[in-house]
């Protein structure tokens, strides 16, 4: 298997983990390999915080712009920013009236791309404010945009989802669309540009790492001023790449960081009266089984903590909406439906109430009637009370190539432990499709405590088209005075912060790992005691960067 890193022979390759392939490759890492990274970044690092070079290299440009919301959204925010020459610092700088706020970029670079990728995480926003910003490259203005963060208050907004985007003419047209729709907040249900062409972190997996980079360019119409939140699908399970194959997508795409130190690709975020979750379900899949297992049921415990910090009376969240890859139900024949997430995360679903559970990998739009333990709550299908039952809805048709066939109405397939099964269902709709779409959502809180909040659903295809709409309702809750910031439950935050090419220091004292140096931000104090969670084994690594082309850019093959 041939990685970034160097080649693992498929006989070993085949039975490892993305941990054990990375550990395999950094044991084998020459002295030689190393004292040339050190020379090579050695000179250059400046801040452990920082990346600096002696100098900005004429014409270095600000390429792509992407958002994300923090840990409390109404008061901060994250830039993320890739620029196609050195430079020697960066900064971002946004205002709202008199009100102004900066923070410094984190900078780093990823074997395979000549691109820099830098972070900015700004802080001490004003809520409901419109704000606009500019990213400053030694001092010189080189990137402008404007966000506006979450409202004070219950109010409502609107998001929109869709996953399995990729590279090409059907991402661009969906794009558009959630362009057109201006959406507050926009989700990715994993598989986001296909570098990894195969995502099976297995021998055979072909990378193309310049896909990344013309995926935050095709994004950054709308990322550049609307906040993504990303989950992770199998097609970041990068081979190579330290995190458990992660390293790379994390050094590129920023995540609101609030899952456990195990998980660092999970997340939780209270927008408005909605709280969101983000799961890694590589971690449960049977289908896809690189990562399967590898936080040893932390991220489980994790979601539980969450979601019932969530339902906790006087929360003030009406609707949780979990994002994630593999369609715990789905008749589509291309993935089906992920047994994993069956087993270890509907139950949970089904406990605390979810109302929304939004999936990819099949690149096709179905949605469920509301099920609770699998079977249909409620025979509805135009209008939902969410308090029966939680609605399922597949939209993988993000801009990959459709997977436009289902199995027989009636019936579905599901990937388990012994191999794919096939059982009887009620709860397909007819309004499954292999067309391109994307999900819009209309939050409306109600008018106060004993009232209705409501949950319009509608998908949209590629020609702006309605394909089904839903409405979920339930009681609206009693909001907080000031509403804490995003739940975590009693576990701390990941803070995970991709400083690249900075600590030579570092690497002599923990030895080589993957492609971007991580740190930690200090534990925030539990309210109760929780197991402790084990920490990700990280070592910083000095990545050695020769500036030299990537590879070229290719269609992913959808799959």
């Amino acid at each position: 298997m041939l990685t970034p890193f160097g080649e693992i022979p498929d006989r070993l390759a085949s039975d490892m983990s993305l941990a054990e392939q990375h550990e395999w490759l950094a044991a084998r890492m020459s002295r030689r390999t190393v004292l040339r990274g050190l020379l090579v970044v050695g000179s250059a690092a400046a801040t452990p915080a920082l990346w600096r070079q002696p100098a900005r290299a004429a014409g270095a440009q600000v390429l792509s712009r992407l958002l994300t919301v923090g840990v409390d959204p109404r008061r901060e925010v994250t830039l993320a920013v890739s620029v196609d020459a050195p430079f020697g610092s960066a900064h971002v700088e946004a205002r709202a009236g008199t009100a102004e706020v900066r923070a410094d970029v984190d900078v780093h670079v990823v074997r395979g791309s000549s691109m820099r990728y830098g972070q900015a995480r700004l802080q001490g926003l004003e809520p409901g404010s419109d704000y606009s910003y500019r990213v400053l490259l030694d001092g010189t203005p080189a990137s402008t945009g404007q966000f506006r963060t979450a409202p004070a208050q219950p109010a409502p907004f609107r998001f929109t989802a869709f996953g399995d985007q990729g590279v090409g003419s059907h991402s661009a047209v969906m794009l558009r669309q959630v362009a057109a729709l201006a959406p507050d907040i926009h989700l990715i249900a994993g598989d986001l540009c296909y570098a990894n062409q195969n995502g099976r972190g297995r021998p055979g997996d072909i990378f193309k790492p310049r896909l990344w980079d013309a995926w935050l360019v095709q994004n950054n119409q709308v990322a550049a001023t609307v906040p993504v939140l990303c989950a992770l699908g199998n097609h970041e399970m990068e081979p190579g790449f330290d995190v458990h194959g992660y390293a790379g997508v994390l050094a590129r795409v920023p995540l609101p960081s609030t899952s456990p130190l195990a998980c660092p690709a999970s997340w939780a975020v209270r927008y408005g009266t909605v709280g969101f979750v983000g799961l890694d379900s590589n971690d449960v899949s049977h289908e896809l089984p690189a990562n399967r297992g590898y936080t040893a049921g932390e991220q489980t415990r994790w979601l539980k903590s969450t979601l019932a910090e969530m339902r906790t009376p006087g929360s003030g969240i009406d609707f949780i909406v979990v994002v994630l890859h593999h369609s715990p139900y789905s008749s589509n024949e291309a993935h089906a439906s992920e047994g994993g997430v069956r087993e270890a995360w509907v139950p949970l679903f089904d406990r605390y109430a979810a109302d929304l559970v939004i999936a990819g990998h099949n690149h096709c739009y179905e949605r469920t009637l509301p099920l609770r333990r699998g079977s249909v709550a409620g025979f509805d299908a135009d209008h939902v009370d969410s308090r029966v039952g939680t609605t399922y809805v597949t939209v993988g048709g993000g801009g990959a190539i459709a997977t436009p066939t289902f199995i027989r109405e009636g019936l579905t397939r599901v990937n388990t432990a012994d191999g794919p099964s096939v059982e009887s269902v009620e709860w397909t709709l007819p309004e499954r499709t292999g067309r391109h779409a994307v999900l819009v959502a209309d939050v409306d809180p109600g008018a106060g405590p004993g009232q209705t909040s409501t949950l319009t659903l509608r998908a949209i295809d590629d020609r702006g088209e309605t394909l089904d709409t839903v409405v979920l309702r339930r009681p609206a809750s009693a909001a907080p005075a000031d509403a804490a910031p995003a739940p975590g439950g009693d576990w701390s935050r990941t803070g995970l912060v991709v400083a690249g090419s900075v600590g030579a220091a570092a690497l002599a004292a923990g030895g080589v790992a993957g492609a971007a140096a991580l740190r930690r931000r200090p534990r925030a104090p539990a309210r109760t005691e929780p197991a402790p969670a084990p920490k990700v084994p990280v070592r910083p690594l000095v990545e050695r960067h020769d500036g030299g082309n990537p590879t070229d850019e290719a269609r992913p093959t959808g799959r």
